[in-house]
């Protein structure tokens, strides 16, 4: 589908949610800069424990989470690609609260916008574990909205070749935690 198309069935579905304008400095990097991939879900999935889930990865700085996300496919619609992506994540059962806000991630050169649909999901049921190996997650972490925005500061934070993937990935925490304030 494409992403207007995306905005308007989400919509009727969910009713009003922001439209996110984020600007990056520079696009270049993964999973930004290209591949094929222009789209992902983002996934905040409360835990009984009222928590919002946070990820890392093997190879990511010492202490860096973020919101678990994941491609949307060519053809595959939104819903189907979070369901998707949480069961390939965390073999969670979860149910859809609401969508949280569309992030348009757009670099000052102008490129055609990265997009972000982040949900926030309510688990329901299953067995926190990774389904998918390649994933390379690490670990998971469970934060209320001041965990969430020190994620956020500790991305922003991160320097050298980290430094643009981790501005790009705090603005959905910094948006999540607005959102759940």
């Amino acid at each position: 589908m494409g992403n207007d198309h995306d905005l308007g069935w989400l919509r009727k579905r969910y009713g009003k949610f922001p439209l996110v304008a984020a600007v990056l400095a520079n696009a270049d990097f993964a999973p930004v800069r290209g591949g094929g991939r222009r789209s992902e879900v983002a996934m905040a999935i409360r835990r009984p424990s009222g928590g919002i889930l946070l990820q890392t990865k093997a190879f990511y700085p010492p202490g860096t989470f973020r919101l678990p996300t994941g491609g949307i496919k060519d053809g595959e619609d939104v819903e189907h690609a979070l369901l998707r992506e949480v069961h390939e994540e965390s073999n969670l059962d979860v149910e859809i609260e609401r969508l949280v806000a569309v992030i348009d991630h757009r670099a000052l050169a102008g490129k055609t916008p990265f997009r972000s649909y982040m949900f926030l999901l309510r688990e329901i049921g299953g067995t926190l574990k990774v389904n998918d190996p390649d994933e390379q997650i690490s670990g998971w972490d469970e934060r209320d909205v001041a965990g969430l925005e020190s994620a956020a500061r500790d991305l922003r934070g991160l320097d050298g070749s980290w430094r643009r993937w981790g501005q790009f990935r705090a603005v959905a925490l910094e948006v999540l935690a607005g959102a759940v304030r």
